[in-house]
């Protein structure tokens, strides 16, 4: 039996193989038995094909033919469903995946937008103002505003945050234009989700298999990834 101990799966995988060699079922049977461990999976379908975890599987003569041969049903196979939680940034294919302008915070922000640093400098002020004056910055448009009123009292923030040049902040706030075109207003929005809530089992104790349904954000470059990293910098700050 060729196995991964639970305590070593914190490494880094890759399944590689031609076309109908078996990857995707390989990364199926990896998350059942997370969930079956009692650990939460979280998996971004980019093909729609993971989606079929939430039911029974069905046999056919294929199936059943490689169920008897490699003797799996000496090993106590049996057919089951897995629960299966479904997500979307845009709302359509499952619950919509959203979080905040603050929660994102001015470093991730900056590095999508491809700030230079001094304009990443300024956003950072502007997210600094934003804090110490208790504006919580939501969506796009919160941010767009917040710059906005940073260009027009530039000379009254710079005695006390710094020089502002009135050339960055309008250059951000093309950036922003630029990510809104993008999708990303779908994105930045409330309620924003909590990442504890992927921290759930389901009947039997089984982990929770979080299922985000890529096929149309994938074609978003910039949208997938703006939505990887905050998930990955949810995650090490959380864990």
């Amino acid at each position: 039996k060729v196995c991964i101990l639970p305590r070593m799966a914190n490494r880094h995988g890759l399944i590689a193989g031609a076309t109908g060699t078996g990857k995707t079922v390989t990364l199926k049977v990896l998350a059942e038995s997370f969930s079956d461990a009692g650990v939460p999976v979280f998996l971004a379908d980019i093909k729609g094909d993971l989606a079929g975890m939430c039911r029974p599987g069905q046999s056919n003569e294929d199936i059943q033919g490689r169920i008897d041969g490699f003797g799996l049903k000496q090993c106590g196979f049996d057919f089951q469903d897995y629960p299966c939680v479904f997500w979307d940034v845009y709302g359509k294919m499952g619950i919509p995946l959203r979080t905040t302008v603050s929660e994102m915070g001015p470093i991730l922000l900056g590095r999508l937008m491809d700030l230079t640093p001094a304009q990443n400098d300024v956003l950072n002020i502007a997210f600094k103002i934003a804090d110490d004056n208790d504006l919580l910055l939501i969506d796009t448009k919160d941010l767009k505003a917040m710059l906005q009123f940073l260009g027009e009292n530039a000379a009254e923030f710079s005695m006390e945050y710094g020089n502002i040049p009135k050339a960055s902040v309008t250059t951000i706030i093309r950036h922003v234009v630029a990510l809104e075109s993008q999708g990303a207003e779908a994105f930045f929005t409330e309620p924003a989700l909590n990442i504890a809530d992927w921290f759930t089992t389901g009947r039997n104790g089984r982990g929770t298999i979080n299922i985000l349904d890529c096929r149309e954000l994938v074609n978003d470059p910039t949208m997938y990834s703006i939505f990887l990293l905050w998930m990955l910098s949810e995650l090490f700050e959380t864990l």
